[in-house]
């Protein structure tokens, strides 16, 4: 009897044993973000937390990390924290479901994690190849010339309404006409090409509707031309490219058409965009741009403000009906304005159309901005909980916080509309955050983004857009500016996100003002 009842206990802790998932395995790796060099990052700490239960490890050598969480978790909040001293953020992933990461053999699989840091120096390579194209700009058989002259320095600036004489080569490099009406583009590469190939766009930049360049509410190119390909051998030679201009209006040119472009405010709050109101503190825009296929950047193809409207035409070039590999882009900001003259939040949307559904009008119907729940000017413990209100569509918030001299501190993204900062802060210390979100962006899909193309893309050159001229960003804002300024002249372009669907559905995000906080 006695041996019966030792034998119940032992099958009674097996079954409670069996109750008892085993751990489950999560692993990974830490790099640098992509424009700092991609480089394993050894030494940072990585931080697993499901519940009250707290796992950490420390990446090896080569930036791999492992480690082992409760097998009955549904869950994780993952954070990592870089070495001291290296001028890297730390980056937190709240609430991330664990079964995105099971294999079939019960494992996780490997997750790659980018931590923000400063853009590397270009190293030592090939010797620079560069070509020209030259050429002569008419409108009517008389030449074109710029009123408006860049200089070499102004090569990667885009074209600004009202300039005249532009020639814009790959959607990135704009030069301008001589008082004869010629114009030369140098083309450089250090990738050991020995040729480039990229669309040619030119024209004035200068149709207004109302003749008056300070006044107007909408700027579009007066004329324009568009080469689709234009080959430049880089061996010290020149590409000879003349180029005569057409009437960029779509009453008078087959190739340009208009569309309709309407804004829904309905979710924004705090916004009033009645110019005739006293309380008066916002506008939107719009702008169309033209997406060349395989070999080009996008091209500006017009601004229209909406003061005391919520449709316009925008004037845009009339793609074939059964063209799929080109876009019109249209780009729609809502932006609320400050008394003192800076920019506080804003709201855009993304919309897309090619040759098949031209002819169908957009709406743009704008995220709700985060409204930050702490004072600005608090005084906060080291490891502060910041908090905000919820966006109706927003999916994920992406919370950043940024030191006094602009470097970024730290990012988390969550679902919740509150997160703690799992690093001490220095005490004394003054610091800068907000919140942005969009649509679309789930948990998932951040892990393994850049954070510092995430930082740039909500960077928005307000001097690039007359009705904004005169308005200042945020100090982190400006220090986006400057991210965004290290995409550019490394890559020529600041990296978007690529989703499923995007084409069709748009892509709207929402970015909160700026409030700043001390540490106790």
């Amino acid at each position: 009897m006695k041996k019966l009842g030792f034998l119940a206990i032992g099958i009674g802790l097996l079954g409670l044993w069996a109750c008892t998932p085993p751990p489950q395995g999560l692993q990974g790796n830490v790099f640098t973000s992509p424009s700092a060099g991609g480089q394993p990052v050894h030494g940072a700490r990585v931080i697993a937390q499901v519940g009250s239960r707290r796992v950490e490890t420390t990446t090896s050598l080569d930036g791999h990390f492992s480690l082992q969480i409760p097998g009955n978790a549904q869950t994780f909040t993952l954070t990592v924290i870089p070495p001291a001293g290296q001028g890297m953020a730390a980056l937190t992933f709240a609430e991330v479901p664990l079964s995105a990461y099971r294999s079939p053999y019960g494992a996780a699989s490997e997750m790659n994690i980018y931590l923000p840091a400063p853009a590397s120096k270009t190293l030592p390579g090939y010797t620079a190849r560069t070509g020209h194209i030259t050429g002569n700009v008419t409108f009517n058989n008389q030449p074109v010339v710029s009123s408006t002259p860049r200089g070499p320095t102004q090569l990667f600036d885009p074209p600004q309404p009202c300039e005249d004489g532009l020639v814009v080569y790959g959607g990135g490099r704009t030069v301008t006409t001589n008082a004869s009406g010629d114009y030369q583009i140098p083309v450089t590469s250090t990738n050991n090409l020995y040729a480039a190939s990229g669309s040619l766009w030119a024209g004035n930049y200068t149709g207004t509707d109302t003749g008056n360049c300070q006044m107007a509410t909408e700027y579009f190119w007066a004329q324009f031309q568009l080469i689709p390909e234009v080959r430049v051998y880089l061996n010290g030679t020149s590409t000879g490219q003349n180029v005569a201009l057409e009437a960029f209006d779509p009453q008078s040119n087959p190739k340009v058409t208009a569309l309709a472009v309407s804004h829904d405010y309905g979710a924004l709050t705090g916004f009033n965009f009645n110019p005739t109101s006293p309380s008066w503190n916002a506008l939107s825009f719009s702008t169309a741009s033209f997406t060349h296929a395989i070999h080009s950047g996008d091209i500006e193809l017009g601004q229209y403000y909406f003061l005391g409207q919520t449709t316009k035409n925008l004037r845009v070039l009339a793609l074939p009906s059964t063209d799929v590999s080109q876009q019109i882009m249209v780009q729609s900001f809502a932006v609320r304005l400050s008394s003192a003259g800076s920019v506080l939040d804003l709201s855009s949307v993304q919309q897309w159309r090619d040759g098949t559904n031209l002819n169908q009008a957009l709406t743009a119907s704008f995220l709700d901005t985060p409204k930050l729940a702490v004072n600005d000017g608090a005084t906060l413990g080291p490891n502060p909980t910041l908090s905000w209100s919820p966006v109706p569509g927003g999916q994920v918030y992406v919370v950043s916080v940024y030191d006094q001299g602009g470097s970024l501190v730290w990012v988390g993204y969550t679902p919740k509309t509150e997160i703690a900062l799992p690093i001490p802060l220095s005490s004394g210390g003054v610091y800068s955050w907000d919140v942005s979100t969009d649509d679309q962006t789930g948990i998932l899909e951040y892990i393994g983004m850049d954070p510092s193309a995430l930082q740039a893309r909500l960077y928005v050159d307000f001097a690039h857009y007359p009705k904004l001229k005169g308005f200042r960003g945020s100090t982190i804002h400006q220090a986006r500016g400057r991210m965004a300024q290290a995409f550019l002249e490394g890559l020529g372009y600041v990296p978007q996100g690529a989703y499923q669907n995007l084409l069709q559905r748009g892509y709207r995000q929402s970015v909160s003002e700026t409030r700043t906080f001390s540490v106790q």
